[in-house]
């Protein structure tokens, strides 16, 4: 009886297998999006492998090195690890080297602060502020919608550009982010208003590192659609940077021609660092930054860079009611199903997992503006305010689309 079963076993799988092997490619939706073929799940199982092996070697050097770094009353100091990414990053001789902080703040009254200062070499800056505040008018950075600056001989080195800056106070624990200068009515650009701004972000949960924390099995299903060979991970290799995020709150005031407002609302903050980033490489990417009225915040997206990862689920849930923080480990938001060609849609939904919970996210845009990013304006980005539903609960969220600029400069 056993031989027969082989015997019949046998044969059904050099059919799967011939099958499989002689198997048409699909192609990439759009010229772009890669589509699982034959090789897939053997990639997905390989790469699953290896991602998580990594992920728990990380876990055991962190894990000791908390317990080397507590001091002598029981406390857990700050990681000496997460201390130093909070350094400024040395640009060196890297042509497209860059170092830029983050911040987007908004609440639910739809005031909202968004801050960006990104370094590169040759003292170039990339940087822009938006600041809602009570009902007003959205106000913008004078050069808005363009970001592409010089710093002078006192700002070269910091993130630090006519009147913003940004300054690490207390790592993964506290920055300032201050401004002295003036501003601009999106509605009446030519008017100019006088700005000062002193705000405070302080951490409400811990960081999330997408080099350490991110979902191995997520990771794997988009890497197992690629073509792999030995120059797409040399490429992997060369395009990677340092990214971190951590959910928080901003606070502090704001004047505007004397009269003086104040800020309080949750804001995310990211830190991105290394060697190789061009605009170019990226087709786009979609990013949700969600907070919600029982005090959770998420931020759930995708992004296209074709020629290492034309579908990459990315993502975090900080969860308030045990103060813990799970990657994403899917999501059905798919870039090529929602504003493929700039026409983005305002009312839109999709589910995500983590937590080994799953979460269905409905989106109502409100308001949108966008700007562009370096010297030829190699990006376009669009900052889209919205109130949003997440499986019952109300909330809010700042949306950012960014698209490849090169066609419409």
């Amino acid at each position: 009886m056993l031989s027969l079963i082989i015997s019949s076993i046998i044969p059904i799988g050099l059919v799967l297998l011939f099958r499989t092997l002689n198997k048409q490619m699909k192609p990439a939706i759009f010229g772009v999006y890669q589509q699982k073929n034959k090789s897939y799940w053997f990639k997905f199982i390989f790469m699953y492998t290896v991602l998580k092996f990594r992920q728990l070697i990380n876990h055991l050097k962190r894990s000791y090195a908390v317990e080397v770094g507590k001091s002598c009353d029981g406390t857990v100091q700050v990681h000496v690890h997460d201390a130093a990414l909070e350094n400024k990053y040395y640009l060196g001789d890297h042509p497209q080297a860059i170092d830029a902080v983050y911040f987007n703040g908004a609440s639910k009254e739809g005031e909202a602060v968004i801050c960006g200062i990104a370094r590169r070499p040759k003292n170039i800056v990339d940087a822009f502020l938006y600041l809602k505040l009570d009902k007003e008018e959205l106000l913008l950075s004078p050069l808005l919608p363009d970001t592409h600056q010089e710093q002078d001989l006192i700002e070269q080195g910091n993130y630090k550009i006519k009147g913003l800056e940004v300054v690490n106070f207390i790592p993964m624990r506290t920055w300032k982010v201050l401004y002295k200068g003036d501003m601009k009515p999106r509605n009446n650009p030519e008017k100019i208003v006088k700005v000062e701004m002193e705000l405070t972000w302080s951490a409400n949960f811990a960081p999330f590192n997408y080099d350490t924390q991110m979902a191995p099995k997520s990771v794997a299903r988009d890497m197992a659609r690629e073509k792999w060979s030995k120059q797409y991970f040399k490429l992997l290799k060369k395009i990677h940077q340092t990214h971190y995020e951590q959910m928080g709150f901003i606070k502090g005031n704001v004047t505007v021609d004397g009269k003086e407002h104040e800020v309080n609302m949750p804001c995310v903050r990211d830190h991105s660092f290394g060697p190789f980033r061009d605009w170019h490489t990226f087709h786009r990417y979609v990013y949700h930054f969600i907070f919600l009225e029982n005090g959770d915040s998420m931020a759930v997206g995708s992004v296209c860079q074709p020629s290492v990862l034309s579908h990459l689920t990315i993502g975090y849930l900080c969860r308030q009611s045990d103060q813990t923080v799970f990657p994403v480990e899917s999501c059905d938001f798919k870039l090529y199903q929602h504003g493929e060609n700039q026409i983005m849609p305002k009312d839109y939904g999709f589910v995500f997992s983590a937590g080994k919970e799953t979460y269905g996210v409905r989106i109502q845009v409100n308001d949108e503006e966008s700007f562009y990013i370096g010297k030829s304006r190699e990006a376009k980005f669009y900052e889209r305010w919205c109130t949003v539903d997440v499986n019952g609960v109300k909330g809010w969220a700042c949306v950012e689309w960014q698209y490849n600029n090169v066609q419409n400069r």
